[in-house]
């Protein structure tokens, strides 16, 4: 192949991962706002709609699990599992493997934030039906791939931000702390 058609096939290759990056950043900017719509039509905060997903698709799980899964911090989510069971979207129930610890599981209330994926989420369901049989395994595995990678990524980043704290703990620059000028 000549070495000019491989720099095009190149360029070109560039230019459709770019767009492929595109279209994931502005995916998940509507993903996070039809998630803060759902959560207001519930009267839940978004990430307590986070908590209720992994619950939901994963089954009961320790809190620790879902830190793990939604990102959210241990104490932050003390607060975020006490609103959810005040309100009765959850229930605790202490660990039966580990008495130290408690298992989360949804309530039946679920079925409100069910019933309002399910609505909101009949365009996704075409999107998916439209794609051909043949290719559903393929975008399945990127989809995961994916999933998969960003929860690394982040991981990564928060253990670099561990790892190199701000020297500078003061975050706003125009402090009136004369101190700190």
């Amino acid at each position: 192949m000549p070495q000019v058609a491989r720099g095009t096939q190149k360029a070109n290759a560039h230019l459709v991962t770019r767009d492929l990056i595109d279209a994931f950043r502005v995916l998940r900017i509507e993903l996070r706002a039809a998630d803060e719509r759902i959560a207001a039509v519930a009267g839940i905060k978004p990430r307590d709609l986070d908590v209720l997903d992994v619950i939901d698709r994963e089954g009961d799980c320790t809190p620790k699990h879902l830190t793990q899964r939604t990102g959210i911090a241990a104490a932050t989510l003390t607060g975020v599992l006490a609103r959810l069971a005040n309100n009765g979207w959850i229930s605790r129930e202490v660990n039966p493997e580990d008495a130290r610890s408690a298992r989360v599981s949804s309530t039946r209330r679920f079925e409100e934030v069910r019933a309002l994926f399910q609505q909101a989420g009949g365009p996704v369901h075409r999107v998916f039906d439209d794609i051909r049989p043949k290719d559903r395994t393929a975008v399945l595995d990127s989809l995961r791939t994916l999933s998969a990678e960003v929860h690394n990524m982040g991981a990564a980043v928060e253990d670099r931000q561990h790892s190199h704290p701000d020297p500078d703990p003061d975050p706003d620059p125009d402090s009136t702390d004369e101190r700190t000028r």
